[in-house]
């Protein structure tokens, strides 16, 4: 009776796990918490109120602007394609 099982790369856990995995991993920002202080250093000069009123917030939501289109199209092209064109980004940028 194991004739109707699926081996774990076919089902849909697998691909999920692994999505999500990419996801976060792509998405880590580790420098991130010295952005504040490298933008109120000697070499930009923004002052804290600033960047906490301006800079911060744009940032913020910045993120939130392309996510409906890019997940509207990571779900039309099935991810496979999304996944290679981020690789391909992130290769790049090294």
């Amino acid at each position: 009776m194991n004739c109707c099982q699926t081996s774990p790369s076919h089902s849909w856990v697998f691909p999920t796990v692994i999505l999500c995995c990419f996801g976060f991993f792509s998405m880590m920002k580790p420098s991130e918490p010295f952005v504040v202080p490298y933008l109120a250093g000697p070499d930009k000069n923004i002052s804290l109120g600033t960047i906490t009123k301006e800079v911060l917030p744009i940032w913020t939501y910045s993120y939130l602007a392309p996510l409906l289109p890019v997940f509207i199209a990571t779900d039309y092209v099935h991810y496979k394609p999304v996944i290679i064109l981020q690789g391909i980004k992130w290769n790049g940028m090294e």
